[in-house]
């Protein structure tokens, strides 16, 4: 009788190592029709490989079960079948740092771990440690210290090493340029706005005399830098893609609302962040990301100069917050911070602020049939009202009838129902969702882009699977 421990070593282990294979080298992009041109047909769902299809009602979804292959009788036979089976699909990336993809063949608990690994356990740098000198503003220290290991830092992890492989002569964990990113606040409130200004250039030079960098000399070396040769920001070449992908039909069916999404987000960038001044009150001096002062170590300013570009090298230039306009404090006149905050490597298991992404999700993929011709003015409601998007109007031969609908991208259906409400519709269509179909959605907060997090979550599942697999040794050692 085989040893239950080691065929569940080798079907877990090999699973994991092949679709790890498959994920990183054999990848196929989708590249989207034109808007008149259908979508290559979906192919049917195998139910043989999933044991049943989830059967789409009006009060929820109910498992039906089908015949199902046997079970494999070695790994051999187990990876045979799986090889056959899997897909790694990239959709689309409606922006720099959204991804939406599709793994196709394998398990609910595969898809699972990839989603939590992704959220929890890639390392990003955030601010752990803030050392207090003086606050005599109205936020309390620990709320402070709270908003500032929130804000998002540009830079790439894979560059800085674990805290704590670096010590000391006594054996304890060392602070190095190798593990830690050092930002220093030291902002006063003047008497009112002239006199603000005049502390804040003067302060401004000290600091860079200091050897310290604020957001204002990042954007004075790339003023400089773009004067000399042509510099261009970071993002300009990635923004033009999108502005060039826009126009291409989505694959969620979600380019209107990516258009206005990014259309505001424009306007408020072109807007002003100058705090309104309200007559007859004390001047109030706003703090921002863009104050934080960041002190280089070591040979940091060599490896992320200001005038670097890309994801990782800050906005544009040395380690930055990924964002200069985040608000931290309000300050009356005469009011002072001073602190100094170092940034460490972690992961969102330990604390929210280390997570890379700030949404992973997936969903069953739709499998929508239409069983019941649908025409004319049923079918123009189908289409403009009930699911836009998932289906089409074409013309049709028959006599009696203008137009028919017909499925045309089954990855823009929501799962609303709400054909449901009408009998005809009802009757016509059938909706399904495939068990190991799965349509994954990534948003990075900014310092990874949304493929490096993917790509480094399955290196986290392949070392977890390198751990099972030295545990199953163990177990097997033990028992003999």
């Amino acid at each position: 009788r085989p040893n239950p421990i080691t065929a569940i070593k080798k079907i877990t282990i090999n699973t994991i190592f092949l679709s790890y294979l498959y994920l990183s080298i054999n990848i196929h992009c989708i590249h989207l029709p034109a808007a008149k041109s259908p979508m290559p047909p979906i192919p049917e769902p195998d139910t043989s490989a999933t044991g049943g299809i989830y059967d789409v009602n009006e009060s929820g979804i109910q498992f039906r079960h089908t015949p199902s292959l046997p079970t494999p009788a070695n790994g051999d036979e187990f990876l045979k079948r799986f090889k056959s089976g899997f897909k790694f699909n990239v959709l689309e990336r409606p922006s720099k740092n959204e991804l939406v993809f599709e793994i196709i063949g394998v398990d609910v608990s595969f898809a699972n771990a990839l989603r939590r690994i992704m959220i929890a356990e890639i390392p990003t740098m955030a601010l752990e440690t803030v050392y207090m000198w003086n606050n005599s503003g109205l936020i309390h220290d620990e709320v402070l210290s709270h908003r500032l290991g929130l804000v998002p830092l540009n830079v790439d992890p894979r560059l800085f090493d674990e805290y704590g492989h670096d010590v000391d002569e006594n054996g304890e964990a060392a602070c190095t340029d190798r593990n830690t990113i050092v930002f220093k606040l030291n902002v006063v409130c003047g008497k009112n706005e002239a006199d603000d200004e005049r502390l804040q250039k003067k302060r401004n030079s000290e600091f860079k005399a200091e050897g310290l960098v604020s957001g204002y000399d990042v954007e004075e070396a790339q003023q400089k830098k773009s004067e000399k040769g042509g510099y261009k920001k970071s993002g300009d070449d990635d923004d033009d893609e999108m502005k060039e992908e826009v126009e291409e039909p989505s694959v969620m069916n979600l380019s209107i609302a990516d258009r206005a999404a990014a259309d505001a987000a424009a306007s408020n960038l072109n807007k002003s962040s100058t705090p309104i001044d309200t007559p007859h009150r004390p001047f109030t001096r706003h703090v921002y990301t863009r104050d934080l002062l960041w002190c280089p170590q070591g040979d940091q300013l060599a490896k992320f100069p200001l005038h670097s570009t890309g994801v990782g090298s800050g906005v544009g230039g040395g380690i930055r917050p990924l964002h200069e306009d985040i608000l931290l404090a309000k300050l009356r006149p005469g009011q002072v911070i001073e602190l100094e905050a170092h940034a460490k490597k972690g992961i969102g298991k330990d604390h929210a602020k280390w997570s890379p992404v700030a949404t992973a999700s997936y969903r069953l993929m739709p499998s929508i049939e239409i069983v019941k011709p649908i025409y004319d003015e049923l079918a123009e409601e189908l289409v403009n009202w009930m699911e836009p998007g998932v289906f089409k109007l074409e013309e049709t031969d028959d006599a009696d009838h203008r137009v028919k609908a017909v499925v045309v991208n089954p990855y823009a259906c929501t799962m609303s129902r709400n054909f449901m409400r009408n009998p005809s519709l009802k009757e016509s269509i059938k909706m399904s969702r495939i068990p190991n179909h799965f349509i994954f959605s990534v948003e990075s907060v900014g310092m990874m882009e949304p493929a490096v997090i993917v790509a480094e979550a399955l290196k986290v599942l392949k070392n977890k699977a390198i751990n099972l697999s030295g545990m199953t040794h163990e177990a097997e050692a033990m028992n003999e």
